[in-house]
């Protein structure tokens, strides 16, 4: 399986569901995901990939959490960040879809806003 790396400025200055620019002034919400056990993402780990999520295939951007990250001893494989509420509801409704068809995501959790 191969992805492609965006570069980690462009990936975690906007909202990866909206697209609107997150500065260090905005609010942010972080949304952690697991992947399923067969996914293995070892060689994307501390980058920002492009994924597609839902029935419309949309592109976002995931943080692919390294070992010994906080993250991932927190069981969390991949990372989002999303502008508001509303913006991570659509994104964890993508998620949950992936996750009834058994693809790529095993669960999903907010962690911090």
């Amino acid at each position: 399986m191969e992805f492609s790396i965006i570069p980690d400025q462009d990936a975690l200055s906007k909202c990866t569901w909206c697209q609107n620019h997150i500065s260090d002034y905005t609010d942010a919400f972080g949304i952690g995901a697991t992947l399923k056990p067969k996914i293995d993402l070892a060689d994307y780990q501390a980058h920002c990939i492009e994924i597609s999520l839902g029935p419309e295939d949309k592109s976002v951007c995931m943080l692919v959490t390294p070992e010994g990250s906080e993250a991932k001893a927190d069981g969390h494989d991949g990372m989002f960040l999303v502008c508001s509420e509303p913006c991570g509801k659509r994104l964890k409704a993508a998620v949950k879809t992936d996750i009834a068809s058994g693809e790529f995501f095993d669960s999903i959790q907010d962690i911090l806003s």
